[in-house]
């Protein structure tokens, strides 16, 4: 079985995307599967915030002790699954600073010959998100805008074979929303487990 890193990015431990969470932990013990960790970016007060000396496009190289472990246990995982909500169209800041201190150039990704080459290759990634909105609205209209960004503009440029994932209209944790996540959590399993 492929090891699994877990990306939690919610601040709120009591609602759609926790929910979420923990039916894909229930999951994963029902299973046997034991090999996964989580990063609760919340928990553990991760700093998002891009500092001058880490400012790649300007030669600059820093990686932070922190960041390179990160950067260890993604090398060391052959799946990850990024839970995280749609605000204003797009992903939380607190992933966006731990996508822009992580996957630095040199890491996921150089330039040759003018071209980018992903150096993450060979993983495979699935991204959850939940809007507030009507699903149809997110997809039609915003074309998914927030999975696009992390699944196409980060993590497919970076090598990983990516799949989004969204459930829209869940501003509240109803039986009829429940349902639907536990639907999608084994949706997302199935996927990033194959």
């Amino acid at each position: 079985m492929p090891k699994l890193l877990i990306i939690y990015a919610h601040p709120g431990r009591d609602g759609c995307h926790a929910y979420f969470l923990d039916q894909i932990l229930n999951k994963l013990k029902a299973d046997n599967f034991s090999d996964y960790e989580l990063l609760d970016l919340y928990a553990l007060k991760y700093n998002p915030v891009l500092d001058n000396s880490e400012l790649y496009s300007a030669g600059r190289k820093a990686v932070s002790p922190e960041n390179i472990i990160f950067q260890e246990k993604i090398k060391a995982a052959e799946r990850l699954l990024f839970i995280y909500p749609t605000w204003w169209q797009n992903m939380p800041a607190i992933l966006k600073g731990f996508m822009d201190r992580v996957f630095v150039s040199g890491f996921a990704f150089v330039y040759e010959s003018g071209l980018p080459v992903g150096l993450l290759k060979g993983k495979k990634a699935a991204a959850f998100t939940a809007t507030g909105g009507p699903r149809l609205y997110t997809s039609l209209f915003k074309r998914d805008q927030s999975l696009r960004v992390l699944t196409k503009d980060i993590l497919n440029f970076s090598g990983i074979k990516t799949k989004g994932f969204c459930v829209g209209s869940a501003r509240k944790l109803t039986d009829a929303t429940k349902a639907n996540l536990k639907k999608m959590a084994v949706k997302v399993l199935d996927y990033i487990l194959k």
